[in-house]
């Protein structure tokens, strides 16, 4: 995406200042499925942007795929085959976006005020050819600022894009939220991301109900949070806002007040008051392990070159040396991936076994306050031993911790270290 934002192709300081002062604000607003799974929630957006363009705000509207839209086309797929091709599968689950942004741009030009939908390929954004998990490499704006200076508001579908020679891709999971800020990069304006939840917490609400609400979070802190598990907002997409600068809120769909929300922005203020942020949790993680490997790195290469061709990322690599200069050998990744990896062995025609062992979480306690007070990392673990608590691999950066631990342990551990930080 770096040469589509950097460039700004077409986007000069008389745009960027487009809607600013007396003509109000411009932003891109992004809708989530749970907030427009309904006529009635569209119908509610649209009464919002006549509101919005009446104030004199410039806006344009990511939309996602209605409630359970994508779920429901993937298990359609299922009573064809297991195995699906995916090129046609993107295809399927870009209808879903479609189907949203044409009624949404209904519902507001019958308001009076002018709109118009747009796919992801219609609005200039060209992907890389990496099907269901493709990568944004250029936005050509064009079009889309055509109808903006034409006064319209334009909605835009997430989640999708197309090859340089028109083939339809999707970014993967949460890719709305990537294509609301890129877009806000592009344009110079800021971004809301909007769902059914008010802000960013400290602990997912529903695992931990005493969880607070936070008002402000740094970039840094959200993007490991998000990395790590916490799913309001997708990794890709608090990169992207880090990168170029993008004032970025999220909060409930048509709430007015901002206050409610919470704002990533680039430093916060009483940063070191509160050296925990919160604590992201990764569920359904596989431990894949092969032991007694010389070490020599040759079956570790063809190993890695096999999951890059199958364009697996993993989580967590481990090695130990023997005390007979053997190496044991362990790596971490989702269930899912586990299983194609587990599915392409026959490739490596390798004498060594790879295990897999299954039933645990990553949890992972975040703050930029870890680099800075002593005894993060101590609490953290007298907390667990406290409490009987098991955990395994152990990994750090400067701003996070994090365990694997078993999944029958997840909710007391979550229990006992939201406690223990008063979170």
């Amino acid at each position: 995406v770096d040469k589509a934002l950097e460039a700004k192709e077409g986007v000069d300081k008389e745009d960027d200042d487009l809607g600013a002062g007396d003509q109000g604000m411009n932003v891109v607003e992004k809708y989530g499925g749970t907030s427009v799974g309904t006529i009635d929630q569209i119908l509610a957006i649209a009464q919002h942007v006549k509101e919005m363009k009446e104030a004199g705000h410039n806006i344009v509207i990511v939309a996602s795929a209605m409630g359970k839209t994508t779920n429901k086309l993937i298990e359609m797929t299922k009573a064809i085959s297991d195995k699906v091709n995916q090129r046609e599968l993107d295809s399927l689950l870009s209808t879903g976006e479609q189907r949203t942004i044409t009624l949404l741009a209904m519902a507001i030009d019958a308001l009076g005020i002018p709109a118009i939908s747009l796919t992801g390929y219609q609005c200039g954004f060209i992907t890389s050819h990496h099907h269901a998990h493709a990568r944004i490499k250029d936005i050509d704006i064009t079009n889309l600022k055509k109808h903006l200076d034409d006064g319209k508001v334009v909605v835009v579908a997430g989640f999708q894009g197309a090859t340089e020679n028109g083939e339809i891709t999707t970014l993967g999971r949460g890719g709305s939220d990537t294509t609301a800020v890129a877009l806000a990069a592009k344009l110079g304006w800021e971004c809301h991301i909007y769902t059914d939840v008010n802000g960013v917490y400290t602990i997912d609400p529903r695992l931990y109900p005493h969880a607070k609400r936070l008002k402000e979070i740094t970039y840094n802190e959200m993007m490991q949070m998000a990395c790590l598990g916490s799913g309001v907002l997708e990794t890709r997409s608090v990169e992207l806002a880090s990168k170029y600068h993008v004032k970025l809120f999220l909060g409930k769909a048509l709430e007015k007040d901002k206050r409610k929300g919470t704002y990533i922005m680039e430093t916060i203020k009483n940063l070191e008051d509160m050296p925990i942020t919160g604590i992201s949790i990764k569920d359904d993680y596989a431990i894949m392990r092969v032991n007694e490997l010389p070490n020599d790195g040759k079956f570790l290469g063809e190993l890695f070159a096999m999951i890059a061709k199958l364009d697996i990322n993993l989580d967590t690599i481990s090695q130990q040396l023997t005390h007979d200069g053997k190496v044991n050998f362990s790596f971490y990744c989702n269930k899912q991936q586990s299983d194609t990896i587990l599915e392409h062995l026959d490739e490596l025609h390798s004498k060594y076994p790879i295990s897999r062992l299954l039933g645990f979480v990553k949890l992972s306690v975040v703050g930029v306050g870890i680099s800075t007070h002593s005894g993060i990392a101590a609490k953290v673990l007298n907390t667990l031993s406290a409490h009987g608590i098991r955990y395994y691999m152990i990994t750090s950066s400067e701003i996070s911790i994090s365990l694997t631990i078993e999944e029958k342990d997840k909710q007391k551990a979550i229990q006992v270290l939201g406690e223990a930080f008063d979170l």
